[in-house]
């Protein structure tokens, strides 16, 4: 239990430091005059968000009444058990409302948050996978083939897309929610197909997470453009 706290701690620093390399020299973050101070206590607080909205899923997904005891929920590390899909959307829901409040560029700090994120995210999976000394399941095991896979769709096609301009602010951060909740979703459609229940609370956040990441994406990149040229 508390290697997996361990794998946290660890994926929590080199989020940090992805952060701080992606931010303290990108040209919107320097023009706007943001400290980095101010991005890394935004850092912190999603962190917490995160893990706290990750804990509340996979206790209302475990139906088991002990983890609502606070002495047990709060003592993860103990009695372990988080959901990636409530840490994702708890974390991006919140660094987009707290960047708005903030009054920071919304859609770039929401990108440079998700590239952090998307850099980690393999990193955790091999992490754990060692320490686990590789007694993970099939679906741990094919998420993490997965995370691969959109890590190398970012790094080579998409995000060169965002460092010339030719997508917006934020729609890096939709594509990545989109294609994640997909990926996610199938993987436990196809693994789970005898049990798979579209009602599953976790199943109906990743259908709402990929449709409305779909609705704004294709409003922001395609509408918007489309009504300009028309103007």
């Amino acid at each position: 239990m508390q290697l997996i706290f361990l794998v946290l701690i660890i994926c929590f620093f080199v989020f940090l430091y992805i952060l701080y390399y992606v931010s303290h020299d990108d040209f919107v973050i320097v023009r706007k005059d943001i400290p980095l101070e101010k991005i890394f206590n935004a850092a912190f607080l999603t962190g917490f968000v995160s893990l706290f909205s990750a804990r509340v899923l996979f206790a209302i997904l475990n139906k088991n009444p002990q983890f609502f005891n606070p002495l047990v929920f709060f003592a993860f590390p103990y009695f372990p058990g988080l959901s990636l899909t409530g840490g994702l959307v708890g974390g991006l829901l919140f660094i987009y409302f707290y960047a708005s409040y903030k009054k920071m560029p919304v859609g770039k700090i929401v990108d440079l948050f998700v590239i952090s994120f998307i850099g980690v995210l393999p990193i955790g999976f091999i992490l754990t996978f060692l320490l686990l000394l590789s007694e993970t399941s099939f679906f741990y095991n094919i998420m993490f083939i997965v995370s691969l896979i959109i890590f190398l769709l970012f790094v080579k096609i998409i995000l060169p897309f965002s460092l010339k301009g030719e997508i917006k602010d934020g729609s890096l951060g939709l594509i990545f929610t989109a294609i994640f909740s997909f990926s996610y979703f199938c993987v436990k459609l196809f693994l789970n197909i005898r049990t798979f229940s579209f009602v599953d609370l976790e199943n109906i956040t990743l259908l709402l997470t990929l449709f409305s990441s779909l609705v704004i994406l294709l409003n922001r990149e395609i509408l918007d453009k489309f009504l300009t040229k028309n103007e």
